[in-house]
């Protein structure tokens, strides 16, 4: 029964709030990190980084993205061998329909994760920054996290990423979708 209602959500009526953040590009282009992997082609990503960031490629839309050129994933390893830490860079066409009100183009950063045991390090910065420099600052630059992830939150606007607000999204059979701000930037209400 849990399964069903997962599937229902997820295909035929899905409403969700989230808080987005964009940058400003006159602040920078972020920092290059010398240990920060680049990987634009599936083939090139170790099967031990695979293994954690995309477990199950055939049903993950991380792996298409990348097979279309859409996405590119970022890695921190301890020592060429454990992963740390990881993070996506996003083309905004698969973003367009769903969060249309924010941007007509642009790229979207996310998801990241961090290994918990190498929380607290400052390695999603140093993600967030590496993946500035690989961004078309010409374009809306935009980030996501959920109202609930205190940490993530604080993590983006550590790295200086502006608040945009929050805005719900209900998407009817992942085809009509609506979206609407909730509360603006730093929660001021409705906008």
């Amino acid at each position: 029964m849990r399964r069903l209602g997962h599937l229902l959500r997820r295909f035929v009526l899905d409403r969700r709030r989230t808080c987005f953040y964009g940058w400003d590009p006159r602040q920078g282009s972020g920092a290059a990190d010398p240990q920060v992997r680049v990987y634009g082609r599936w083939q090139d990503i170790p099967r031990h980084v695979r293994a954690v960031a995309v477990p199950s490629p055939w049903t993950d839309a991380m792996f298409y993205r990348m097979k279309r050129r859409q996405a590119r994933l970022l890695c921190l390893s301890e020592d060429g061998r454990r992963l740390l830490a990881y993070g996506w860079v996003q083309d905004w066409r698969p973003f367009r329909r769903r969060f249309g009100a924010l941007a007509r183009e642009g790229t979207m950063l996310g998801f990241y994760w961090t290994a918990p045991e190498a929380r607290g390090r400052g390695l999603y910065g140093r993600l967030l920054a590496h993946s500035l420099t690989l961004c078309d600052l010409g374009r809306p630059v935009l980030i996501a996290a959920s109202p609930q992830n205190q940490a993530s939150r604080r993590g983006i606007e550590k790295a200086g990423f502006r608040p945009l607000g929050e805005w719900e999204t209900l998407t009817v059979f992942r085809w009509f979708s609506r979206m609407r701000r909730v509360s603006g930037p730093g929660g001021e209400g409705s906008a």
